[in-house]
């Protein structure tokens, strides 16, 4: 079996909040797992229209912003733990999905962690889960296993997956754990993929004109080792993380982490001189 996070996709149609500090405190009040409904303000929201529709609009520390749709698509199974809390949007029915379960299913002893100089846990780099903890359950959060932090993701099974799948459009599914294929073999297949990347360039060039090629070249990628950089037609730039199927989890970054500025860059194929502009 497989577990998959669902999340939004910042190259479709987003929804944000139109007032910051309110998107904030959603953020904070979303981060643990419990039922808002009866607290619940219908707060004002904005679609960012970007010509492509999704189903999967926006994401809210813990918490995913979704059409009437797939509300509707979700509601059809039985006994999700799930509440769908409206949103104020003129430009169409939008609502917060707050998901209510939260699983004690990480396996720490085969997961890689990353801890803080005082040896707090931070964050895990690889997950590894408890197979008799997910097993049944289709939609859920993950506590971690010290202290009372929720990872701000929201997990699916493979089941609710091919619904999402064959129902709904424009987000993101990336698989985070398979219990027949460890984080160690990942791992390793994950690094002969990055160093194939970086052996597949053909023309290389520093960060800044990386920017510069995505953004004279819409639709083309410039890669380096995990990364990936492209522009959508407004030159708003989106940074990729390559996936173990090849694909690319795309981000709108609020900045870049420091090492991507001093990696080299490049692209598989060079390009006809005429679109090539620096």
């Amino acid at each position: 079996m497989k577990i998959w996070w669902l999340d939004y996709h910042p190259a479709y149609d987003t929804v944000d909040l139109e007032d910051y500090e309110e998107a904030m405190a959603i953020r904070e009040r979303i981060s643990g797992i419990a039922s808002l409904s009866q607290e619940w303000t219908s707060f004002k929201a904005v679609l960012d229209r970007k010509n492509k529709h999704a189903d999967i609009v926006g994401q809210f520390g813990g918490a995913l912003t979704v059409t009437r749709r797939a509300m509707e698509v979700l509601s059809e199974l039985p006994d999700l733990p799930v509440e769908f809390l409206p949103l104020n949007c003129p430009d169409g029915d939008y609502f917060v999905m707050n998901v209510l379960n939260g699983l004690d299913a990480v396996d720490p002893s085969n997961s890689k962690e990353y801890r803080t100089g005082s040896g707090r846990l931070s964050r895990y780099d690889e997950l590894a889960l408890r197979q008799d903890v997910v097993q049944g359950h289709d939609l859920f959060r993950i506590r971690m296993h010290e202290g009372d932090t929720v990872i701000p993701n929201i997990y699916i099974s493979d089941r609710l997956k091919a619904i999402v799948e064959a129902n709904l459009e424009g987000y993101q599914l990336i698989e985070i754990w398979d219990s027949e294929f460890s984080w160690q073999e990942k791992e390793a297949k994950y690094n002969a993929m990055c160093k194939e990347v970086d052996n597949s360039l053909q023309l290389t060039f520093p960060f800044g004109k990386a920017i510069k090629f995505v953004q004279k070249n819409k639709g083309q990628l410039a890669l380096s080792g995990k990364w990936a950089l492209k522009a959508r037609e407004d030159n708003e730039i989106l940074l990729g993380s390559l996936n173990l199927d090849g694909t690319y989890a795309w981000i709108n970054p609020a900045f870049y982490p420091p090492i991507i500025l001093y990696m080299v860059w490049g692209v598989v194929e060079k390009p006809k001189k005429k679109f090539f502009i620096f």
